[in-house]
């Protein structure tokens, strides 16, 4: 792992986390406002848009097993056709304004944790009334950065498709396409979580900075450098551990009450939010403490500059 021992690396690690995790002691009224009203708004909107799009849901399969049923060529059929229709457009229209709703507050939550990470980090006091307006002043280069991250994204991704699809075609026995499948992803998921590195780092210096977009993506790429081992073994924890939570959906049984299996729901995506929140708290103390090594690093160049410089002016000076 680039000559690093991996001992080092898991020190390393273990020390980001634990600097991480003692920033919500150092100003816990802070820290834990911004961690807790952006859970409470991701389990709310969790909530509507169950509670909207189930009986959305309900009605279009009710709808759609009835045309079976009917005659294609009477005036019913085409009535009640045109009802699934109406019933499929609402679907997409609620889908895409809780999706809307769901992605503002997700960049907010990462606007506030990340100011309050950095605002702990230096200790510098903030009255909580004035927290939103100053959080509220950097929207724009988050939003732009996390375009074209989406855009990285998505291309990677339909890459790994373009690479399955001649496995589909050429593997005729089932357990081994899905073997091949399953290690392809898991080769796309790991190399994501490397590519990962920069993606989050950008975002924090698009929000900390006056830089986004892929100014933003080069400059994480620079701050990443010396410390990608940690971060990339810091997004395999996050991953793994998000993983983990989410097969807490295999334990759902369908028979359970409505009211029971909407609990679990929101207890597992409130607890995924939860850990990419801390996750992006672990990021800003990394961004510090990648800044710092930077500024060391120019230091000792300037010292070594300046010795040889020294050495050399010593040595003209000789007779």
């Amino acid at each position: 792992m680039d000559r690093v021992p991996f001992l080092n690396v898991l020190k390393d690690v273990v020390g980001t986390l634990n600097e991480s995790r003692k920033l919500f002691l150092k100003d816990k009224k802070l820290m834990f406002s911004v961690l807790v009203f952006p859970l409470l708004l991701n389990g709310l909107v969790y909530l509507f848009t169950v509670l909207a799009i189930k009986p959305e849901i309900t009605n279009l399969i009710h709808e759609s097993n009835l045309l079976p049923m009917m005659d294609p060529s009477s005036p019913e059929y085409i009535a009640q056709l045109m009802r699934v229709f109406a019933d499929f457009r609402q679907f997409v229209v609620s889908t895409y304004f809780f999706s809307t709703v769901s992605f503002v507050i997700k960049l907010l939550s990462v606007l506030v944790i990340v100011h309050a990470s950095a605002l702990t980090h230096k200790y510098e006091n903030v009255n909580l009334r004035d927290f939103p307006v100053l959080t509220l002043k950097s929207w724009k280069g988050p939003l732009v950065t996390y375009f074209y991250i989406s855009l990285f994204s998505l291309g990677y991704w339909f890459l790994f498709f373009i690479i399955l699809f001649p496995l589909l075609l050429l593997s005729s026995n089932f357990g081994s396409l899905a073997t091949k499948s399953w290690s392809l992803f898991v080769l796309f998921a790991l190399f994501e979580s490397y590519l990962a590195i920069v993606w989050y780092l950008s975002l924090v210096i698009s929000i900390l900075e006056d830089t986004y977009g892929f100014q933003a993506l080069g400059k994480a790429a620079k701050i990443a450098k010396g410390s990608k081992p940690q971060l990339f073994l810091l997004n395999i924890f996050f991953g793994l551990l998000c993983f983990g939570l989410a097969q807490v959906v295999r334990l759902v049984d369908l028979r359970w009450s409505f009211a029971v299996t909407l609990t679990t729901g929101l207890v597992l995506v409130g607890s995924i939010f939860a850990v990419r929140m801390f996750q992006l708290v672990t990021y800003t103390v990394a961004y510090f403490q990648g800044k710092s090594l930077r500024r060391q690093d120019v230091e000792s160049l300037r010292d070594v500059e300046y010795t040889k410089l020294s050495s050399t002016s010593l040595m003209g000076a000789l007779p």
